[in-house]
């Protein structure tokens, strides 16, 4: 769609000064509000009146970008509520990929343009982590200011101007933005953002971002995902990144029904403490615990905490004992007579527990297939819902892949937990995952699984021993007496009568 058609039934001129339209496609509310406030010094009655009540707290991107009153109010203001204006507001509709609109939610910093940012230009496509320089000005986009360093956000100063740095620098040119403004290069813009926006829309018919909701560190997870796109190429600068992608599109038969019983608890509306997983991931989680021990050096002792509920020989090496018994720590039961493997929860990552919950969920949420209302439970609903899925399996191998990892860094950190203070060796790097499902044709042809650096969660203990405190000396305690004649007088109190 064309710009001219985008602000087709707005005004036909710009109601408050700042609020030109046709100079500046695809100009996002932040960018409208910062070109408003700059050049309408506006007032705190008449930012109210565009939606912005709490100028003091208010970040500017987040009220404009996402659906609410905010938003609504300052369209209304601007005329605009019978245009599309408003639509490109969101990151969402400028990403190649479904995210479920977290990017509305996010609290991130300003990243601009600074010869966009002359103009008081800024475009919501700027916001997305995997864009690194300005489409049409191949600058660089920046969060930091370029005098002091700080990060700049979209928060109003106590001049209620928008776009301003602590430090008192503003990239804001009130002779760009007003006088030179045609210069601003509207017909590429214009032309370069269609043919962006017709690309994403297609790419998003058929890939689906997962993310580990209770985080905020998928970012970079979902840039190393969307860089996999041929469509990006020569606008994404080379970058060293510490991803790990694993992809999950194996030829082969789906499992048989009734295989993701199993996964289903995993992300539930309770908690559980065991979950019988398929046979074939005891193999996969003993790999796992050879995996958490060889983290720790070849002389550490076998605590004796461990020692005492897994039955292990006490006064040997932690790597001793676990080369000789690597499935112990599956107990309490370990293959059950069905061939499922019993694996406590306690020792995973509950980040990546609930992850495999949030893919089971995505891929059900992708294909539109709807959960059996008769089934007795949320778990049983999406087992039945999976079964008719084809392409699960890229599913399950993904999986297994998520929970082996996840087993490895919770085990890491529980056997960490148990040992002595002073003993314990550098700790390992954390991973967080967000995975990418892709969809054609009602069929999963591919799981994509990205592992990003993260930081670990503090090492404690489940329950804590408590330090021994030493008895305290006893001390004479003073007791307030009245004030005698000669305190009264050195105080110049009157003599008590």
């Amino acid at each position: 769609m064309a710009w001219r058609n985008v602000i087709q039934g707005g005004p036909a001129l710009p109601l408050l000064l700042g609020a030109e339209l046709e100079p500046y496609p695809y100009i996002s509310g932040y960018g409208l509000l910062r070109r408003m406030t700059q050049l309408g010094r506006l007032m705190g009655v008449e930012l109210t009146a565009l939606g912005i009540r709490n100028r003091v707290t208010s970040d500017a991107l987040i009220a404009t970008q996402r659906p609410g009153a905010p938003k609504a109010r300052l369209l209304q203001a601007l005329g605009l509520l019978a245009t599309h204006v408003g639509d490109y507001w969101s990151p969402e509709v400028w990403s190649p990929l479904r995210t479920g609109r977290v990017l509305e939610h996010q609290n991130l910093p300003i990243r601009d343009c600074p010869l966009c940012a002359a103009h008081g230009y800024h475009c919501a496509l700027f916001q997305l982590p995997f864009i690194d320089h300005c489409p049409w000005h191949s600058a660089k986009l920046e969060t930091g200011c370029p005098h002091c360093g700080r990060i700049c956000w979209a928060r109003f100063q106590p001049d209620l101007r928008l776009g301003r740095c602590e430090c008192g620098y503003d990239a804001f040119e009130v002779r760009t933005a007003s006088i030179d403004m045609w210069r601003f290069p509207a017909a590429n813009v214009d032309a370069w953002a269609s043919r962006y926006l017709d690309w994403a829309a297609e790419e998003r018919k058929s890939r689906l971002l997962v993310v580990p909701a209770p985080h905020n560190d998928w970012l970079p997870g979902y840039a190393a995902l969307a860089r996999q796109s041929l469509g990006l190429e020569g606008l994404c600068a080379t970058v060293k990144s510490t991803a790990e992608l694993e992809e999950f599109s194996d030829v082969g038969d789906d499992p048989p029904e009734g295989e993701f019983w199993s996964w289903s608890l995993l992300g539930g509306e309770r908690p559980l403490t065991f979950v019988p997983l398929p046979a074939t991931m005891h193999v996969k989680l003993a790999q796992a615990t050879r995996d958490a021990v060889a983290a720790f050096p070849a002389e550490t002792p076998t605590p004796f905490e461990l020692a005492t509920l897994t039955g292990l020989e006490e006064g040997r090496a932690l790597k001793q004992n676990f080369a000789d018994r690597p499935e112990c720590l599956i107990a309490p039961y370990g293959l059950s007579s069905d061939k499922s493997t019993w694996l406590n929860l306690s020792a995973v990552d509950p980040t990546t527990a609930y992850f495999c919950g949030e893919l089971l969920r995505g891929a059900i949420s992708g294909l539109d297939v709807r959960l059996d209302g008769c089934s007795r439970s949320l778990a049983a609903a999406r087992s039945h819902a999976l079964d008719g899925i084809s392409g699960r399996r890229h599913v399950a191998r993904a999986l297994e892949a998520i929970l082996a990892r996840g087993y490895t860094q919770g085990l890491e950190a529980v056997l960490r937990s148990m040992m002595a203070a002073g003993k314990l060796p550098k700790r390992q790097p954390w991973f967080l995952p967000t995975a990418e499902i892709i969809i054609v044709k009602n069929e999963i042809r591919s799981v994509r699984v990205c592992w990003t650096a993260t930081s670990p969660p503090p090492s404690k203990r489940t329950v804590g021993i408590p330090a021994p405190v030493s008895p305290a000396k006893k001390t004479k305690s003073k007791r307030l007496r009245p004030p005698t004649r000669l305190t009264r007088r050195a105080s110049n109190m009157p003599p008590k009568k």
